[in-house]
């Protein structure tokens, strides 16, 4: 079988050869293989053996790679592929399935094909880097190229593995956190995008040094991803590791006889995006990578190739030259004939400064356009961003209780090593008394058994006494005191927790100081969400306490002449701070010094509960509190109303009962609005919901309009 492939893959690149041979020359600034061809043709040709054929094949396939108008990469790949199994060498074997899924990663039908045939070969780790660089391939098949719903399905898959049953294989943690990231670069989530992308790189550089292609793959992206995402030092770093990869390929290449292998078309790639960062470079730098860019763009095909379809590398150094009149004469056409999102919108941006230099209106009008449409295509966020920064906090706060938790397990093994020994020591004395004990029991045994009887019978009736005692004034206090118990067991919980609480919040942010600073950014989060928890639990207690001093009928009302006016801004101010980006609030009273005789405290009170109902769901629009009179002026009533989601009117009555929740994945304890409403109640008033207001919630609390 391994002849017949062979006899056939000569005969084909001599045909191919000879009809190339007179075409092929046109090209005469670019090197000439053919002669090397011819060479390695004849090597073929003389019935080689079966591991100089795989090794002829594989420099074949190199000088394919660099001239694919002289041979088609593919075939040459998969016969390569076929001859490596037939002669067990499933190094080559796997080189070839990753160049083969790299060639063919926009057909998902041929990525899977290429992942059963991995899956196939025997294990080590080619094996597990072949199949985690084809997952890979197709996580970028999907993030790219497939149906919304099936990239939607993909990814709910991969999330839901990495959150629910995360795995320990490194490999499989690769590519399933790939998927994220790609998921993240994909709508350009800027912040998102770079913590998950430095968790991928952490990953990845703990593999072993030879591990290419995954380290490449990932180096990749990640400096696409920065310099997206503007962190332009990170790309440059990336890139900078990039081309260290390359020398190290280029490097272990030639040491395996493959001389042909080129990386050209990489490198102009990579002096590119290098020059996309250009305000991050130095004069030099700048004027370096662009004269190795065009150096390569002369000397490469493919780089050549690149440059013709795009000049990229002129329009990045004439931007940072502030050359406009070059940048409008290499980008005017571009933005408007690629289907790159992302590289139109940047070049959109390029085109639109040098047209506001230059003047040109007809241009920046069409750019401007042309940018916003693009615009509106990146700010699109996916239902999936918020529970992937929890998924990444999790994820670090997972690691750092895993290594607490084997702090602590250390500590148990030395506790219980000391348990052991005192218990040892403890027993040996144990024994020494007990035999002494033993002696003196047989000295006093009559004596002691005589005590024994009459001071059990003692016993006996003293502890009797001392119950009956003991019951009839528990129950005489407990009757008494059953009330006051709770109340002020209420009342000293708020003053117990209050302190520990404080210490709490305190030691949180001293950790936060005396902590590393590359951990204080996810430790600070720890710490406000610690703040953030501990003010939540006080404020539930608080309203415990309330509801206790109104069913114990202990409140006590304090009225006096007070300005509606002052009180709604008073609340107002208090709940502002927790207004989400874009809400307005807005005070209205008719008339403007509407005042009244009551209890300012409560009445501020019952407007904080819910004002605070309304900035939390609130999440765009403005919040109005309306103040005015009604029923011919007897009573005040004030409207606060909101843009949030609204209040079914089956449940305007279900919502004031206690501990009552509509949403339980919300904050709260379902004691804001019972207790607003029992308040209202008390200052001679009600709060209820208003079910005829439709664009969110309103609640409307009336109370008495007196002036004594």
């Amino acid at each position: 079988m391994t002849i017949r492939l062979l006899h056939f893959l000569r005969g084909s690149l001599i045909l191919l050869a000879s009809l190339f041979s007179g075409t092929y020359n046109a090209s005469a600034a670019f090197k000439d293989y053919t002669e090397v061809v011819n060479n390695l043709n004849n090597r073929l040709a003389a019935h080689c053996p079966p591991q100089d054929s795989l090794h002829v094949l594989c420099n074949l396939l190199d000088i394919a790679q660099i001239r694919p108008m002289m041979y088609n990469p593919d075939s040459i790949m998969r016969l390569t592929y076929s001859v490596a199994l037939h002669n067990n060498d499933t190094n080559t074997a796997f080189e070839m399935l990753r160049h083969l899924s790299n060639m063919y990663n926009q057909q998902i039908d041929s990525l899977n094909e290429f992942l059963q045939y991995a899956k196939a070969l025997p294990g080590g780790e080619q094996r597990d880097e072949t199949i985690t660089f084809i997952e890979m391939q197709r996580n970028s098949y999907y993030s790219f190229y497939a149906e919304e719903d099936k990239r939607e399905k993909r990814f709910d898959e991969k999330l839901k593995k990495l959150v629910q049953n995360p795995p320990e294989d490194i490999y499989e943690q690769i590519y399933l956190l790939h998927a994220i990231c790609l998921h993240l670069y994909r709508d350009a989530n800027g912040e998102l995008m770079v913590k998950y992308f430095d968790e991928l790189n952490k990953l990845v550089d703990q593999l072993p040094a030879d591990c290419y292609s995954l380290r490449n793959i990932a180096t990749v992206q990640s400096a696409l991803a920065f310099s997206l995402a503007g962190e332009k030092d990170k790309s440059i770093e990336a890139d900078k590791k990039l081309l260290d990869i390359i020398d190290n390929l280029k490097a272990y290449h030639n040491a395996h006889g493959r001389p042909y292998r080129s990386y050209l078309a990489n490198r102009y790639i990579i002096y590119t995006r290098l020059l996309s960062n250009w305000e991050a470079l130095s004069d030099g730098e700048i004027e370096e990578y662009y004269n190795m860019a065009m150096r390569l763009k002369d000397t490469d095909v493919r780089s050549h190739n690149t440059y013709n379809n795009m000049p990229m590398p002129s329009i990045y150094y004439a931007m940072a030259h502030d050359d406009f009149k070059k940048v409008i004469e290499l980008t005017k056409d571009i933005p408007f004939e690629t289907n790159s999102t992302l590289r139109k919108t940047e070049i959109l941006r390029f085109l639109i400064q040098a047209a506001e230099y230059e003047n040109d209106k007809d241009l920046l009008l069409r750019a401007s356009r042309e940018y916003n449409r693009q615009l509106e295509k990146l700010n699109r966020h996916t239902d999936h961003d918020r529970e992937l920064e929890v998924l990444y906090d999790t994820h670090n706060m997972r690691e750092q209780i895993s290594q607490n938790e084997i702090e602590r397990q250390k500590d148990v093994n030395r506790l219980q090593h000391a348990i052991i020994v005192i218990c040892g020591i403890a027993l040996i004395g144990l024994i020494i008394m007990l035999l002494c004990l033993i002696r003196l029991y047989r000295h006093s045994r009559k004596l002691s058994e005589t005590l024994l009887i009459s001071n059990e019978a003692l016993k006996t009736e003293s502890c009797a006494l001392r119950s009956s005692q003991r019951e009839v004034s528990s129950a005489r206090d407990a009757a008494r005191k059953a009330n006051e118990f709770k109340s002020d067991f209420i009342k000293n919980l708020g003053h117990e927790v209050s302190a520990p609480f404080s210490a709490i919040i305190e030691y949180s942010h001293l950790l936060v100081d005396c902590s590393d600073a590359s951990k204080k950014p996810y430790l600070e989060q720890y710490a406000r969400m610690v703040t953030h928890n501990i003010e939540f639990i006080s404020t539930v207690l608080n309203d415990v306490f309330h509801l206790s001093e109104i069913d114990s009928n202990t409140v006590s009302i304090k009225r006096k002449h007070t300005s509606i006016q002052m009180i709604a801004e008073l609340a107002v101010n208090t709940v502002s701070p927790a207004l989400n980006p874009g809400v307005e609030i807005e005070i209205k009273s008719d008339p403007a010094d509407l005042d009244t005789f009551t209890d300012p405290t409560r009445l501020q009170q019952i407007l904080n509960n819910v004002l605070e109902n309304a900035v939390r769901y609130t999440a765009q629009g403005k919040i109005l509190v309306d103040c005015y009179k009604l029923e011919g002026g007897k009573m005040i009533a004030i409207a606060i109303s909101d843009n949030g989601p609204g209040i079914d009117p089956k449940h305007k009555e279900h919502i004031f009962e206690r501990f009552v929740k509509l949403n339980n994945h919300e904050e709260g304890a379902g004691l804001g609005l019972p207790l607003s409403r029992l308040i209202a109640r008390l200052l001679g008033g009600d709060l209820v919901l208003d079910t005829t207001y439709t664009r969110g919630a309103r609640f409307i609390l009336t109370i008495p309009y007196a002036f004594k």
